[in-house]
């Protein structure tokens, strides 16, 4: 499975894991309290996440 984590301000942090071709679990943490849901690729965007996984992780690693 790829995942990237992104850490907000403080304690609170959004992972988005790839857990299928088209399907992604998101968690949510946000003072204290967890949230996840299922989404697919569809939905990510909708919310505006442009973020690709696949090249995305490794373009991190080599910065």
């Amino acid at each position: 499975m790829k995942s990237v984590n992104f850490q907000l301000n403080g304690m609170n942090s959004i992972e988005i894991t790839q857990i299928g071709e088209e399907l992604f679990e998101v968690r949510l943490a946000l003072d204290g309290k967890i949230s996840m849901h299922y989404m697919t690729h569809e939905q990510l965007a909708q919310l505006g996440c442009t973020f690709h996984i696949e090249g995305g992780i490794g373009s991190l690693l080599n910065n």
